[in-house]
């Protein structure tokens, strides 16, 4: 069974430990680099037309690979068969990932709710391969449907879109609905730190933001001790941000 870990005890390399000029997001390189590195991973997840898990942040294949295509509606054959821009590797399964990554390291898995996905099937399917899966894990979705349906005993998160796009009314509502579903943590924008750990003030929840890519920005952040999602700067960095 996956087992939980106390969120911010760790640094999370956003899709991986990508860079822009290297490694590509959502590759298994990346992943590796932050393994190597001492950081846990937040990665996007995604279904095939024939029921495949794979590893992928857009709908649409053309900006991570530069050919047309829609992952739902491809097979992970097919899939497989795309090289990821910036480097030489295949589109990986969610499989692929599990098969290289340290059980002591934790992953927040992102469960990508959009097209014809049906939320709650995928987060089951999402969640019982976590299950039987013995390292540092957690789920996550903007769905509040597929996060109700992650199975008992998986650590379960709520992501919520920013206040600065949808309001205050509307992440004040969302927030306190998931928190009354039973949640583990919240996931938050960066900018929404101050409200969520407002919200969050004498409770025993964690949240944590995405997605930093700033010093000043880390710096902004220390009074509300949230858990961090990072890119593009040194996981040093990351990493002191969670030191005693």
């Amino acid at each position: 069974m996956a087992r939980r870990f106390a969120l911010k005890d760790f640094a999370y390399a956003h899709r991986g430990l990508w860079t822009k000029d290297g490694l590509p997001e959502n590759s298994l390189g990346s992943f590796r680099a932050a393994a190597e590195a001492g950081l846990g991973i937040e990665f996007d997840l995604r279904l095939s037309a024939d029921g495949e898990v794979m590893v992928f942040h857009d709908p649409d294949l053309h900006r991570m690979t530069g050919t047309a295509g829609v992952l739902e509606t491809l097979p992970a054959t097919d899939l497989r068969s795309h090289r990821l821009k910036g480097g030489d590797e295949p589109l990986p399964s969610f499989e692929d990932l599990l098969s290289i990554w340290p059980h002591h390291l934790p992953m927040l898995a992102e469960m990508k709710i959009d097209g014809s996905t049906d939320p709650a099937a995928f987060a089951r399917k999402v969640g019982q391969r976590l299950l039987d899966w013995p390292g540092l894990a957690a789920a996550m979705s903007f769905s509040h449907v597929a996060v109700r349906a992650l199975p008992e005993g998986l650590m379960r998160g709520q992501l919520i879109a920013q206040s600065s796009e949808y309001g205050e009314a509307y992440f004040d509502a969302f927030a306190k609905a998931a928190m009354a579903d039973g949640i583990d943590y919240l996931a938050v924008h960066y900018t929404d730190a101050a409200r969520a750990a407002a919200m969050l003030d004498g409770l025993d929840m964690p949240f944590v933001v995405w997605t930093v890519n700033t010093e000043a920005d880390l710096a902004a952040l220390k009074p509300y001790k949230p858990a961090v999602i990072f890119e593009h700067f040194s996981p040093a960095l990351a990493l002191s941000a969670i030191a005693p």
